[in-house]
């Protein structure tokens, strides 16, 4: 099952998010208050972020994090697929492909474009996505924290 956050969902994403940006996924670390901001933000409805827990035989299992934003490339919304943990022991049992079955379904209609960035090391999250039909695109990112 997916489903949005809730606020009794804090502690189990505060600690998948730890689980996350301390995996080999992650390039650097993340101040630990930035798991409670988004959280806030997301159990306030800030319309540029969704958050989801995905279930399993009804237990939690990961989430998921997207954001918004205009591209006048595309001429419209994308969808930034920000963040998908699955824990371990979830891991290939369908969950990711089932979520973004769920994401085309529910957003594929208000969006156009899908995107999502991963570690040039993650082989078997490059192999999932490609497979779930994304396609790589040939631009260096950078940026400027404040």
């Amino acid at each position: 099952m997916i489903r949005h956050f809730t606020p009794q969902d804090r502690q189990f994403y505060i600690d998948c998010s730890k689980m996350f940006y301390s995996s080999p996924a992650v390039v650097h670390d993340v101040n630990e208050e930035n798991f409670k901001t988004t959280f806030d933000m997301l159990i306030n409805k800030n319309p540029s972020v969704e958050g989801f827990i995905l279930e399993y035989e009804g237990e939690k299992a990961g989430y998921f994090l997207a954001s918004f934003a205009y591209s006048n490339e595309v001429g419209g919304i994308v969808m930034w697929c920000e963040e998908l943990f699955v824990l371990p022991q979830y891991r290939t049992k369908g969950i990711a492909s089932s979520l973004f079955e769920y994401v085309k379904a529910n957003y594929g209609h208000k969006v156009k474009r899908f995107r999502l960035e991963l570690t040039k090391s993650n082989a078997r999250a490059a192999r999932l996505y490609k497979k779930l039909g994304f396609n790589e695109l040939q631009y260096l990112q950078m940026h400027i924290d404040n």
